[in-house]
């Protein structure tokens, strides 16, 4: 008994064109499955998952918010069907194994995590949760104005209402920035409350005024500073839609800066013999459990084996003797990256161009732990 588990990415791009190109793609991916063979148990699911695609209101969030990727689960033969709408998809991969692969939602619900907006003036703030399926409101245009008193004044009452007179002892530009601190300092504890009742891994900031953000950044708890990510640019009143928007670009701008960092980090571990290069070899490294890091180029895919009940896989090779079953998948790449993420480790797939260029534009792991050279 198998299922079909498809992931799919609907970036815009995806969506721009007629047919749209994730439809095509999930086609070509239907194409290398039939041409392998061992698909009669499921073919059905392969129609549904089509028909499914066809309807573009199925792609939409009841949230209303943006959905960039899809996890479609299926097995006709059990009526078992379920759908994940996501902010994206670890790789575009049509899988049909013994059971569900639904290790890469994991992975991209831990990836995304959740993450923490504050958009601010100098009056007002607005801050929202964000995790992989929700937006969570937490303030809205909430007037903070009257709890900083102003800098470079003097309060007193005057028939039982509040007045202000300035001191005249410091020039404008000092005033002005006691305002900013005072504006910051409050920010930060705001956030710092918002942390002890709602944990968050990423915290971005916002606001027209960009120097009380850097500010607002020394202001931070230690804590949370460490988990400061950037800037984004809401527009005013932003809603959920463009919250969620702002995000997804932001992290993808971060995911590529990523990558540069880890095509040096890869090169620096070749040469401690702590990195390798090549699909089999990296397979061999899985079943023993040693990949800290696996990078498959983004366009990169080869013909390989399962067997079961036994779980081996690779591109060359027998099948153990106890073998009662073995499939011939397209992409064997799908079940190395489903393996590597149930061991823990991290994958990456590579966009760059220089990230591509390390792993020879196919696939490389970053060890555990080093093997040592047989003599």
């Amino acid at each position: 008994m198998f299922y079909t588990s498809v992931y799919l990415s609907l970036s815009p791009e995806d969506r721009a064109d007629r047919p749209p190109r994730f439809l095509l793609r999930y086609k070509t991916l239907m194409k290398k499955y039939k041409e392998s063979g061992n698909i009669d148990d499921v073919v059905q699911d392969f129609q549904r998952i089509e028909d499914f695609l066809s309807n573009p209101k199925n792609l939409q969030s009841e949230e209303g918010i943006p959905v960039r990727g899809i996890a479609i689960f299926s097995n006709s033969k059990e009526d078992y069907w379920e759908v994940f709408r996501l902010p994206y998809v670890i790789k575009n991969m049509l899988v049909v194994d013994v059971e569900p692969y639904k290790r890469g939602i994991f992975a991209i619900e831990a990836d995304f995590g959740k993450n923490l907006i504050v958009d601010f003036s100098k009056k007002h703030i607005h801050a929202y949760m964000i995790d992989t399926y929700t937006v969570e409101v937490l303030h809205q245009d909430v007037d903070f104005s009257e709890k900083i008193e102003r800098a470079g004044t003097t309060k007193f009452l005057t028939g039982g209402s509040a007045s202000f007179r300035t001191t005249g002892t410091r020039n404008v530009e000092l005033i002005k920035y006691e305002e900013e601190s005072k504006v910051a300092r409050f920010i930060a504890e705001t956030i710092f409350t918002i942390y002890k009742d709602k944990r968050f891994d990423n915290l971005f900031l916002s606001s027209p005024d960009k120097k009380i953000i850097s500010l607002v950044v020394n202001e931070l708890h230690p804590y949370i500073k460490r988990t400061y990510r950037g800037t984004l640019n809401l527009p005013h009143n932003a809603n959920k839609n463009e919250i969620y928007n702002a995000l997804l670009d932001k992290l993808k701008e971060l995911d590529l800066k990523d990558e540069e960092s880890l095509a040096d980090k890869f090169e620096e571990m070749v040469a401690f013999e702590m990195a390798i290069k090549g699909l089999q070899p990296s397979i061999d490294m899985a079943m023993i459990g040693n990949i800290n890091t696996l990078i498959v180029d983004v366009d990169f895919s080869k013909e390989g084996f399962i067997c079961y009940p036994s779980g081996f896989y690779g591109v060359f090779g027998d099948c153990p003797e106890n073998t009662t079953g073995k499939i011939i998948t397209p992409d064997i790449t799908n079940k190395l990256i489903e393996e590597v993420l149930k061991q823990g480790g991290r994958v990456e797939i590579a966009n760059t161009d220089k990230l591509r260029k390390v792993i020879n534009h196919g696939v490389g792991a970053i060890l555990r732990w080093k093997i040592e050279s047989k003599v």
